[in-house]
């Protein structure tokens, strides 16, 4: 989880979650396709104006989402329940009823993964860790813990390549799903046992003992602007769930 330099990036962590959150919730009391859209388009535009998105960051990220939504859609649309019916064939049945709770659903999802996004695309894992313990009081040793976690996953995924470029130069072939598994899984898991213990000796040797007393480099702190945005957001949805 890596963030940009757009303006959502400087938006404190901890507050935007929240905010984040607080509109998923209030999403899923919506029951109305139009609501559920101009939620999702709201946002949509929210990325692009103030999340650092483009169109070739769109087209890249979204269309398998598109298809879920899709595949959503024709689901419950199909194999719905309701009374007015609109197109019928075979097995498939599509009411109006069905038609409008797919269409709900479908954008609902949607929506869930674009709110997410623009979390996720516009936070970075080291100030959304010290928000979590200066505002939200997380522990810190679950904090660096976390953030540890995620440091290693790239280097979980070089090391994957790499020995997946070993065995292929060596022309080790595989017999079937299980030996695939085993080949990968033990060194894998022998060098993140090694990791571990290295970062916990390296944390140790530093004088972390996970206490909250302790002095921080940089603290993060909650602003104006970040009041300013949670408002916004929940305002807005508050609006269109009333309104």
């Amino acid at each position: 989880m890596e963030g940009n330099q757009s303006y959502l990036s400087h938006i404190n962590p901890s507050v935007k979650l929240i905010a984040h959150l607080a509109v998923m919730f209030l999403l899923m009391m919506i029951s109305e396709p139009g609501k559920t859209l101009l939620i999702w388009t709201a946002f949509l535009f929210l990325g692009m104006i103030g999340g650092g998105w483009t169109i070739k960051y769109l087209l890249k990220v979204m269309p398998p989402y598109f298809v879920f939504f899709v595949l959503t859609f024709w689901m419950l649309a199909a194999f719905g329940k309701g009374e007015t019916e609109i197109w019928q064939w075979a097995w498939f049945r599509i009411t109006a009823e069905s038609a409008s709770n797919g269409l709900t659903i479908a954008t609902r999802m949607l929506a869930f993964v674009t709110i997410g996004l623009l979390f996720t695309s516009t936070t970075c894992i080291h100030p959304f860790m010290m928000s979590l313990v200066h505002q939200l009081k997380v522990p810190p040793k679950w904090a660096y813990g976390f953030m540890a976690g995620f440091r290693c996953i790239p280097l979980f995924q070089k090391e994957l390549a790499h020995l997946k470029e070993a065995h292929r130069i060596r022309g080790c072939r595989h017999n079937g799903s299980w030996q695939t598994f085993k080949r990968y899984a033990v060194p894998l898991l022998t060098n993140a046992v090694r990791k571990s213990e290295r970062m916990a000796l390296a944390m140790e040797v530093r004088g972390f003992t996970g206490d909250r007393d302790r002095s921080y480099y940089k603290k993060t702190i909650v602003t104006k602007k970040d009041y300013y945005y949670a408002s916004l957001l929940v305002g807005s949805a508050v609006f269109i769930l009333i309104f």
